[in-house]
């Protein structure tokens, strides 16, 4: 069984460069066409899906929806797989926050994830690895040998390094090893309940 795991389209926040988490912010137009693009791209390549999951944030839905072509009541909403809460940091930018003393050590969350302590509402990456890891064993491993081939997974930045790390068992220091652009894909095998990566941060448009 094949597992795509995407990030969401573009938005107007990620153009700007602030911090999302878990605002729910829509895509853009770029979004939007980054979305339908991948579609195309993976229905050339012969791609299709059984099951789609997505985080319920709407930049994250619109895409399962656009890349899949599935209805809304087809695609399963998991909060598994919503972004990292960044509490108060949300909306700012780095500029913003390094001139703010309640938010100007927040950057090790990209800079020294090992470092980083989640505060002012933030949720930390213990708490992102464990629900990340519960949709790998209790979500995604029950669906093997039940005649699915291809699953999507449609979700953020911070959350995706998360389900890649349980699967690829990179430390805390190396969170951020695999960059990804908007509606890149990152192929995922579950075979005989082991899960192993294909490839990373292919783009499709």
């Amino acid at each position: 069984m094949d597992i795509y795991i995407t990030r969401h389209g573009e938005t107007l926040w990620n153009k700007k460069g602030l911090l999302q988490g878990r605002t729910d912010i829509e895509l853009s137009d770029i979004g939007i066409m980054q979305a339908e693009k991948t579609s195309v791209g993976l229905k050339n390549a012969g791609i299709s899906f059984d099951k789609v999951y997505s985080s319920p944030l709407k930049r994250a839905f619109e895409t399962a929806k656009i890349i899949s072509g599935f209805s809304d009541k087809d695609i399963v909403k998991d909060n598994r797989l919503i972004e990292i809460s960044f509490g108060n940091a949300e909306g700012t930018s780095f500029e913003m926050r390094k001139n703010n003393l309640e938010l100007c050590d927040f950057d090790l969350f990209f800079t020294n994830p090992v470092k980083y302590k989640a505060k002012n509402n933030a949720e930390s990456f213990d708490s992102v690895l464990e629900r990340t890891a519960n949709f790998w064993e209790n979500e995604i491993k029950s669906l093997e040998n039940k005649n699915i081939n291809n699953i999507l997974v449609t979700t953020h930045g911070g959350t995706l390094q998360s389900l890649l790390c349980y699967v690829d068992k990179r430390q805390l220091c190396d969170y951020w090893k695999v960059k990804f652009q908007n509606c890149s894909m990152n192929l995922i095998e579950l075979k005989n309940k082991t899960l192993n990566v294909k490839w990373y941060s292919k783009v499709f448009y």
